[in-house]
């Protein structure tokens, strides 16, 4: 018995130091998406400060320094919205999985309870700490139907967040291409 308890202290401690590092891993990951949005705001500001200086206009394609201010403002509208996300997505997380939840990777799910967990995931970015399901059911085949679909919205809760780190990809290549577009806009 004493055995079993240490076992489960060990995993408990394993489980912490891997949140902890995967904290800290997205920790880091935010911080840089804070920077890349500082810092594509202010070169779109220095670039249209350079525009106004009419010795460089003759020396700057402007063609290319446009689409440069798209690429950037791309990526200022898409980090914002994956930090904001990103807390939306960990909160509801943590407020859905405190909620009764049953999943099941052998139960085939009908459309119906899928369908239905993609409009509360939604719902849920929208408004995180939504109370949908969460109350106490009397019949059983009811119970079990919301329980089931509560733990879908667990499941693909965690499926948006793992896009985000998709889409913090595409973040990067947008800053990348709009630095790129910045440098070949410049007729040295």
């Amino acid at each position: 018995m004493n055995n079993l308890k240490d076992s489960q202290q060990d995993w408990e401690k394993k489980l912490n130091e891997f949140d902890k590092g995967l904290a800290y891993s997205r920790q880091i990951s935010r911080s840089a998406i804070y920077r890349i949005i500082i810092l594509s705001a202010s070169i779109v500001g220095f670039s249209l400060s350079l525009v106004s200086i009419s010795a460089l206009q003759l020396r700057l394609n402007l063609r290319l320094l446009s689409y440069c201010w798209y690429f950037f403002l791309a990526t200022i509208a898409l980090g914002f919205l994956i930090v904001m996300f990103e807390g939306r997505v960990k909160y509801a997380n943590t407020w859905k999985s405190f909620q009764l939840s049953q999943f099941s990777q052998t139960h085939n799910y009908y459309f119906r309870e899928n369908f239905l967990a993609w409009i509360i995931t939604i719902f849920t970015l929208l408004y995180p700490a939504n109370l949908l399901f969460n109350k106490q059911y009397k019949d059983k085949n009811k119970k079990e139907f919301k329980e089931r679909v509560n733990g879908l919205v667990v499941m693909k809760l965690a499926f948006v967040e793992h896009l985000l780190i998709f889409f913090e990809n595409i973040l990067f290549i947008l800053f990348v291409c709009g630095l790129i577009l910045l440098v070949s806009s410049f007729k040295f």
